[in-house]
């Protein structure tokens, strides 16, 4: 997989986020009946509890976001990789 293609699979999964501003913050569940969030360019997870792989903190949709704010994730090596390609803002 080139360099490229490994970015152009997150692009394409993070596409309905495009142009979005986002907020740095600690990660907090959307909804009581969750446990846990996904990043939306790689599905790296976001929870509260301690394991490998975990996100603690990320960027995650403003209160402007139609579906309100934390609702959608994006880690942040997703973050500085792709903010270019799909015009993400940071509060």
């Amino acid at each position: 997989m080139t360099a490229s293609t490994e970015k152009q699979w997150r692009i394409e999964n993070a596409s309905h986020l495009e142009g979005l501003r986002l907020q740095f913050r600690r990660y907090t569940k959307w909804s009581e009946r969750w446990d846990h969030d996904h990043c939306a360019a790689c599905w790296a997870k976001f929870v509260k509890f301690e394991g490998p792989d975990i996100q603690w903190e990320g960027y995650a949709t403003s209160e402007d976001y139609p579906k309100g704010a934390g609702y959608e994730w994006v880690c942040q090596t997703c973050f500085d990789d792709l903010k270019g390609d799909l015009k993400w803002s940071a509060e």
